[in-house]
């Protein structure tokens, strides 16, 4: 199986691509086309997968007039990918609404298996909070290269470990919910 191949892929296996920032006019920064680089290579290896596009509105990522995940479609589609291959969006905010408004659309596709993309910076945190939403599903996880500097990588990883104890609060309201 190679890096990209979603693991025992069946019918009910999602690819779901975490959001990114965008500009104000939609095009999607080089971390957002880097994630939806690697989402494509593993449904062309898996093409009966369920494509999950996450990301709303929000100011640090995202001001136009459409859905940060529809940016990531039209990219995808303008790649080959048909329209039938995506599932209902997910507007969510931030990390943890990925998860947690990706609950209904997964139960409603019967998924079974869940591949999770993100960059490699932000994999923690996505791992932390996947396993934990979603702990009845077979996961995996794929790694997008993030196409910055080596000081902008550790500025996001410094961000990143700065929000884990908050993401686990988050967690532990939610199991508490």
């Amino acid at each position: 199986m190679s890096s990209y191949q979603v693991a025992n892929s069946t019918a009910n296996s999602v690819i779901i691509v975490l959001g990114a920032p965008n500009d104000d006019q939609g095009n999607l920064s080089d971390i957002a086309l880097s994630r939806c680089q690697t989402a494509l290579k593993a449904y062309r290896e898996s093409p009966q997968s369920k494509l999950l596009l996450t990301g709303g509105f929000g100011a640090h990522f995202n001001q136009t007039d459409t859905p940060h995940a529809m940016h990531g479609q039209r990219y995808l589609i303008s790649q080959g990918v048909p329209e039938t291959a995506f599932a209902d969006i997910a507007l969510s905010r931030f990390t943890f609404e990925d998860a947690t408004l990706a609950i209904a659309i997964i139960e409603k596709l019967q998924c079974r298996e869940l591949c999770v993309v993100t960059s490699e910076f932000h994999m923690p945190r996505a791992k932390l909070i996947f396993s934990q939403i979603f702990a009845n599903l077979a996961l995996s996880y794929l790694e997008a290269a993030t196409p910055v500097s080596a000081d902008k990588l550790q500025l996001l990883m410094q961000h990143e470990l700065s929000v884990m104890d908050r993401e686990k609060a988050n967690l532990a309201s939610f199991a508490d919910g």
